[in-house]
Parts: structure tokens; C-alpha cells; sequence
């Protein structure tokens, strides 16, 4: 059987927001109540990436999501914890808005990350 994050790299290209030679960006399938959750996905069906390559992606990763969540003060960088497909590396950022998974995300693993240190409520 095909591992689905192996399936929806070759049939959701539409829905990539950015790839490059080992990574994509795309949403995530389910959204679990939360206005914007996405994921990073390694193109090669691993497990664990180099240290390096991890390091790279998730600054990569890090960099595209603080512009896009950049209407909250933050968003949350989950580690895997919990991941529905444990075999093939990938990791989740999302907003703090969920109404499903709001529990869970505070029992996973994750960083809290800035979008803007000058944020304001209504850009006020």
C-alpha cells in the first residue's frame, strides 16, 4: 500500500505553495478547525532526514510560514508526535484557532514562533 503522503505529493501539485529539490509545502488534508495548517513533506519517503537537511528545511519551512500567518502574532511548529503517518517525515505548523485538535496541540510537542515582533490587534 502506498503511504499517503507518498500519494498526495504526486496528485495534490496543485496544492503545493512552494517546492524545491528535496521539499513541498502544501496544506494539510484536514484542517481539524483552524483557519490555515500546512505542512512540510520530504519528497523522499524517509523517515529521518540528515541533521542538516532537517535543519535547512525547517528554516526554509520557519521563513515561508512567519508570511503565511502573518495575520497572527503566532503560529505553532508541531513536531510529530502524534502524526497520523509516523514513516514518512513531514512536520505541521498551524494557527492557534483550531476548535478539534486546540487540546491536542497543547500536549504536542511544538514551538510557539513570531510572525512580527511590531503585531497589533487591527494593526492598531
Amino acid at each position: 500500500m502506498e503511504c499517503k503522503l507518498c500519494k498526495a505529493l504526486k496528485n495534490e501539485k496543485d496544492k503545493y505553495l512552494y517546492e524545491d529539490k528535496d521539499i513541498v509545502f502544501l496544506p494539510t488534508k484536514t484542517m481539524k478547525g483552524h483557519n490555515k495548517r500546512i505542512m512540510i513533506v520530504s519528497k523522499e519517503h524517509i523517515k529521518y532526514p540528515s541533521i542538516s537537511d532537517e535543519r535547512e528545511w525547517v528554516d526554509s519551512f520557519i521563513k515561508f510560514c512567519k508570511e503565511y500567518f502573518n495575520e497572527e502574532p503566532t503560529f505553532a511548529l508541531c513536531e510529530s508526535t502524534y502524526a497520523t503517518i509516523p514513516n514518512h517525515w513531514h512536520l505541521i505548523a498551524t494557527d492557534w484557532k483550531g476548535n478539534v485538535d486546540i487540546e491536542q496541540l497543547h500536549y504536542t510537542p511544538h514551538r510557539a514562533i513570531k510572525t512580527n515582533v511590531n503585531w497589533r490587534p487591527n494593526n492598531g
